[in-house]
């Protein structure tokens, strides 16, 4: 009977093992050899794994060298808007938000990248693809263009009032890539700089010389209206001083007579005055009459010159897909416009310094004044560093191939035990 007890209860003990210290570390020692083999094979392949897929991180800051768009050199012999344009304060350097967002919209798009890539001839470089595959993923341009503004939330609020008067446009861009060699990050932040200045300028182009024939037909079409106008006038002028001649002729004596004391003079009321006098203001409004039909020649002469010179940088700007290439084939479109034209001429010598300037202006802040003023750096380390990976090759293999020996060891015991 005893022994019967004996027998029920030892199932039961044996159903409930336990493990000590001492045991697990005789598991661990007697799988020595597989722990530590296969973890230095972890760690190597780590580092050969990390070795293959380093990257080096370049980066610049690409600064903006003044407001963008640059403002345009006005043509007028208007001093009114002359005035006007010189109270006005300079605008702001670099580019406004909304504007940026829309360009940043358009380098973002891989048939700009192509366009741009194809036009200096880079389409087929292995790392320009790569690239290319970096950008067309979203949100991707993004984090290698970051825009720098003039001041922080932080900043204005330390500022207070005087942060109200600064813009906080878009002064520049800090600009980050990683390549598999240094030559490559360092290249691809040049190119990134580059590419981004180029669209700029290749975008306002657009935007301004798309819509700038239609505008100046319309001005060539209002000034030649003003002109019939100011000829009618003209004519009515001259006929009223005949008129008026043939009445002083004809009266003499009226005209000797001193003029009456007019405070208002009124399309009813001038005729109280001496003919002499109405024959004096007749000549008057001819003469300015004469004179605005002289100014809206010179200004629709004017007018007409710009179309043909816009004219000819919206074919140059259809003809190349590089901002950079559109603005320095200006001055050979200002070349072929003015070489059949006398430049002693002061209102066609007007137009053409007009241009000048312009394009004087552009070159210096899109092409010289906006630059690296910080790298590409080349860089000198990885971004991931080998000791990293010899840590977690380490821990990897050291807990995989534990765990492989604790199974081996409890699979083996279980067998025994089904043996029995």
């Amino acid at each position: 009977m005893d022994k019967l007890v004996e027998m029920k209860q030892a199932p039961e003990q044996q159903g409930a093992p336990e493990f000590s210290l001492t045991d697990i570390l005789i598991v661990l020692w007697k799988g020595r050899k597989l722990i530590v083999g296969g973890t230095v094979v972890v760690m190597i392949l780590c580092v050969l794994f990390t070795l293959y897929m380093a990257t080096y991180k370049s980066e610049g800051f690409y600064q903006f060298g003044g407001a963008i768009p640059v403002p345009k050199e006005l043509v007028s012999n208007d001093k009114d808007k002359e005035k006007e344009k010189d109270k006005e304060k300079e605008p702001p350097p670099g580019i406004a938000l909304g504007d940026y967002k829309r360009y940043v919209a358009a380098l973002s798009s891989s048939g700009r990248f192509d366009d741009y890539m194809q036009q200096v001839k880079l389409n087929n470089d292995p790392t320009v693809q790569e690239l290319r595959r970096t950008l067309i993923v979203r949100d991707n341009f993004s984090k290698l263009l970051e825009p720098i503004y003039p001041m922080t939330k932080l900043d204005a609020k330390e500022l207070m009032d005087t942060a109200k008067d600064i813009s906080n446009n878009v002064i520049g861009l800090r600009i980050s890539y990683e390549a598999t060699t240094p030559q490559d990050a360092q290249r691809m932040v040049a190119l990134l700089g580059r590419y981004t200045m180029d669209s700029v300028i290749y975008l306002v182009y657009s935007d301004f010389l798309r819509s700038k024939h239609l505008d100046l037909t319309s001005k060539i079409t209002k000034l030649d209206n003003e002109i019939i106008s100011n000829k009618e006038k003209l004519e009515s002028f001259a006929r009223k001083g005949d008129t008026l001649r043939k009445i002083v002729s004809r009266y003499p004596d009226a005209a000797a007579q001193g003029t009456r004391q007019v405070v208002n003079v009124t399309e009813d009321s001038a005729r109280y005055l001496s003919p002499s006098t109405q024959l004096m203001s007749t000549e008057v409004d001819a003469l300015m009459a004469n004179e605005a039909i002289l100014k809206a020649q010179r200004e629709q002469k004017q007018n007409i010159i710009l179309r043909e010179y816009y004219d000819g940088a919206k074919a140059a700007l259809d003809s190349n897909k590089s901002g950079e290439a559109v603005l320095r084939s200006l001055e050979s479109v200002k070349e072929n416009v003015f070489k059949k034209r006398d430049l002693n001429d002061e209102s066609v010598k007007e137009v053409f310094n007009a241009i000048t300037v312009d394009n004087q202006k552009a070159t210096a802040v899109y092409l010289e004044k906006s630059r690296f003023i910080a790298g590409p750096t080349l860089p000198e380390s990885r971004t991931s560093r080998l000791s990293n990976s010899l840590l977690a090759g380490f821990l990897a293999g050291l807990a995989f191939f534990s765990l492989l020996v604790f199974g081996r060891s409890w699979w083996r015991a279980n067998s025994l035990n089904m043996a029995d």
